[in-house]
């Protein structure tokens, strides 16, 4: 699973905002993520009267559920899936008399013995537990199976989640889907809610006629009748309950064939997408995984784009992935979380985790995967690099972490931290050996579960026993290891490494390259001060050479004192001759990416600049080149003819079409300063008039956009290109980063502009109930108030209009709060804005602020 803890994932521009920012501004008014109600419907349940069961014996050999068959319907005018489950299952030597199932849905009607009576059950709400009394069922023994049928109706909320078509959605269609990791398949079905207790799974659903289901397994049953439609999907082997999903809607379908293996992409029709590259990524990623692990288990590979969902999760076979980080596979950010959830096609799906503490296995796996996978685009030299510097790493977030809740282990330590721990664990037993270790756990667990212990174990022979030690006592170390930097007497850096808590499994060595090509290295070791510092003129300092280890941003000293010697190490690897260029080049492009980070090496000239990019190894060191040029022919001390002579070098290579791949996979860079040194009116001319022409000519690609959204405009022309982005794009992902950009102008605006961006911000306000753009539009409002109440009326007006519709948003709270800072304390103006909303059904939240706007 790749799930953001925000709305959106980083690297969405518009991200940066919503929920967080919404909760500083009104604070008691901060609504609850779309398509996310709470199930308050299990507690308000009328009380069992039934008989409760008999005290349960001691624990044994637990229940074992080896089926689940579920039949129904969602209601979408109660909002409830209405259905049956029919569970068949191993009572265990702890089901023998009362059977305790996990359930949080909103009413169990009936439990029976299919094909018997029923039977007595209570439901404890508080705990989520169904206990069903078995005590009479004739024969009832460990190992005999048995099916229980149970009636229920489950409601919206976090696990099941019904979206409305909303107005101002270019795809304006409804879908509802499941979203169970790691607890939440309670909340839609009763079931036996832990991670190794696997089943195979079968769903038959009801659905208006245009509509389709997309599910686990395969496509057994669809039907047309008077009533609608209905489809059954079923799979012949064991899923893992938090991976049995399905999704509902009137869905497109763009499919390939990757050999005799069905791809396809599931979209709402009507919304926008680069679906055909993005089949060809999950074609390719699935080849390269295959070339690894083994072959791709499962009898297709569905990527199902949904609205109002936060990253992504690796239903098995059938991945679901947020509309807003999908669309545009040329983009990093989004065909990283595609290739993450290819990954846990072997790691988690194939083979699944025993318990949550195991977590880090697939997690760590699939975030190792997702670079690797993307390794044509991060290192096209093919060298051997690691891909160690694209993890992330946390103080205090550690691999395996117990005393968490299942939902509270999401953090770094099973994610970047625990590819990081895979990635040392690589770099020592080479290759051959982690691959072939990998290939060999798929095949002793496959359609089963591995832990902590037993994975580690797999790599015990080939890593030794020290090696081997250390990686256990790795995934649990909670600090990170640390560089402290200080002067030495050679005039370079002193480094001493400090792990406190034994994060490291592999050496952290330097390597120096000569203008020769000879080398030299140097190892950190713990608790010793190491001088680094070059011996030999010309020499060019390589950090980690293999690329196993984080970024070392996450473990230098961030103290002020070592800024200095940061710095200093720093100079040393930036290289200050063409020979060391040179070197550079040769490095891969994991290095050169990183390199390129502290900033452009001074030989670089803009003649020799498209030289030098297109000797690079890695889309994104191409992108931090062209950023890191713009940057410095943007200096206003640069000589003019020099600056000219970058403008020169810059354009053709910012110009297109067709654009370099760079700007497309690194459009979260800063390139702003571009627009400084090239002309971006002229340059992308074309591009400005497609967009204020609106669709087709307006659609370019969401990636395109991205790269676009840095460079400045007159207003007027922002006002006319991206204005009609925000209104007319067949994207909702355009749409909501153009309404980003827009609310980025009043930071820059006169005060003479201001009216004409309240006048669009209002205009926005009355025609979406998409939260990512209404946030955008009231945002606006409230940043370009005018000093009066009645300068306000135009976007007091709309605001009401907003808040009068028959459907309510989350930031209907804020609306009203946003309304009351526009009559700037003019009473009567909130009285006649109060008076206007007599009559409207609103939300809980509006209503809160009405009645207390100091809330507010």
């Amino acid at each position: 699973m790749d799930l953001a803890r925000s709305l959106v994932r980083p690297g969405a521009r518009f991200g940066a905002v919503l929920l967080a920012s919404l909760a500083a501004a009104c604070s008691g008014a901060e609504p609850t993520a779309p398509g996310q109600s709470p199930p308050d419907d299990a507690e308000q349940q009328p009380p069992d009267t039934r008989p409760p069961p008999d005290p349960e014996p001691p624990a044994g050999a637990p229940i074992d559920v080896q089926r689940y068959d579920v039949t129904g319907a969602f209601d979408w005018s109660r909002g409830r899936l209405v259905a049956t489950v029919a569970m068949t299952l191993l009572p265990g030597d702890e089901g023998l008399r009362s059977l305790r199932l996990d359930s949080a849905v909103a009413e169990v009607k009936a439990v029976r013995l299919a094909g018997g009576a029923d039977l007595p059950y209570t439901v404890d709400a508080e705990l989520g537990a169904l206990r069903v009394d078995v005590s009479r069922v004739p024969g009832i023994a460990a190992d005999r199976a048995i099916t229980l049928e149970i009636d229920y109706e489950a409601a919206g909320s976090e696990a099941l989640r019904p979206i409305p078509a909303h107005r101002g959605d270019p795809a304006a269609s409804r879908a509802v889907y499941t979203v169970s990791e790691p607890l939440n398949a309670a909340l839609w079905m009763p079931c036996h809610n832990t991670p190794e207790d696997r089943a195979v799974f079968s769903i038959d659903l009801g659905m208006d006629a245009q509509e389709t289901m997309i599910a686990n397994g395969t496509l057994v049953s669809d039907e047309q009748g008077a009533s609608g439609r209905r489809m059954k999907y079923a799979t012949d082997y064991t899923v893992p309950i938090y991976l049995m999903a399905f999704a509902v809607g009137d869905f497109e379908v763009e499919s390939t064939m990757k050999g005799s293996l069905p791809v396809s992409v599931w979209h709402r029709r009507g919304a926008a997408g680069d679906y055909g590259r993005l089949l060809d990524e999950v074609v390719r990623s699935i080849g390269v995984f295959e070339g690894l692990l083994v072959p791709y288990p499962f009898e297709k590979y569905a990527v199902v784009l949904l609205p109002e969902l936060n990253g992504g999760i690796e239903n098995l076979g059938i991945s679901f992935q947020s509309e807003l980080a999908s669309t545009a596979p040329t983009s990093f950010e989004d065909l990283r979380l595609t290739i993450h959830e290819i990954g846990h096609q072997w790691f988690g799906d194939l083979v699944t985790v025993k318990s949550w503490d195991d977590l880090w296995i697939k997690e760590g796996m699939a975030t190792l995967l997702s670079h690797e996978g993307a390794r044509v685009y991060l290192d096209e030299s093919g060298e051997g690099t690691l891909n160690g510097d694209a993890f992330t790493a946390v103080e205090g977030q550690p691999i395996v972490a117990p005393d968490r809740a299942p939902e509270d282990k999401y953090t770094s330590g099973p994610y970047g931290r625990a590819a990081w721990l895979l990635t040392q664990i690589r770099s020592l037993v080479g290759e051959a050996s982690f691959w072939g270790t990998l290939r060999d756990v798929l095949d002793a667990h496959r359609f089963g579960a591995i832990g902590t212990d037993e994975f580690l174990d797999a790599f015990a022979r080939p890593l030794g026993p020290d090696a081997a030690a250390r990686a256990r006592r790795a995934v649990r170390a909670s600090a990170l290891p640390r560089v402290e930097l200080g002067p030495s007497p050679s005039g370079g850096v002193l480094a001493t490494l400090r792990d406190p808590d034994g994060a490291l499994v592999a050496p952290i060595d330097l390597l120096w390259i000569a203008d020769d090509g000879t080398a030299r290295s140097q190892v950190l070791e713990l608790d010793q001060g190491v001088d680094v510092a070059p011996q030999r003129e010309g020499e060019l300092l390589i950090l980690d050479p293999l690329d196993r280890h984080v970024s070392w941003s996450y473990v230098f000293d961030s103290s002020e004192d070592a800024s200095s010697h940061e710095a200093r190490l720093s100079s040393f690897r930036l290289p200050r001759s063409p020979s060391q260029i040179a070197r550079l080049l040769d490095a891969g492009g994991a290095h050169q990416t990183a390199v390129l980070g502290i900033g452009l090496p001074e030989p670089v000239t803009p003649d020799a600049f498209a030289a030098f990019l297109d000797a690079l190894d890695a889309e994104a060191a191409k992108g931090k080149a062209v950023a890191a040029a713009c940057v410095r022919a943007a200096d206003p001390a640069l000589d003019p003819a020099l600056r000219a002579a970058w403008s020169s070098a810059l354009a053709p290579l910012l110009a297109g079409p067709p654009y370099a791949h760079w700007t497309e996979f690194t459009p979260w860079l800063e390139y702003g300063a571009c627009g400084e040194v090239v002309d971006a009116l002229a340059l992308y001319a074309d591009e400005w008039s497609a967009l204020a022409a609106g669709p087709p000519a307006g659609d370019l690609s969401d990636a395109h956009l991205s790269f676009l959204y840095d460079f400045e405009l007159p207003l007027e022309t922002a006002l006319s290109a991206w204005g009609n982005v925000a209104r007319q794009s067949s994207s909702l992902r355009a749409r909501a980063l153009a309404m980003t950009r827009l609310r980025a102008e009043v930071d820059r605006a006169r005060p003479e502009d201001l009216p004409a961006l309240r006048a669009f911000f209002s205009e926005i306000v009355t025609s979406t109930e998409v939260f990512y753009v209404l946030y955008e539009a009231i945002d606006g409002l409230r940043r370009t108030k005018a000093p009066t109440a009645a300068e306000n009326a135009e976007a007091l007006a709309a605001l009401s209009q907003q808040l009068r519709e028959a459907s309510t948003t989350p930031l209907d709270g804020w609306a009203v709060c946003v309304a009351f800072e526009l009559t700037q304390g003019d009473a009567a103006a909130w009285s006649e804005f109060l008076g206007g909303l007599d009559g409207a059904e609103l939300s809980a939240d509006a209503a809160a602020m009405i009645a207390n706007p100091s809330r507010c």
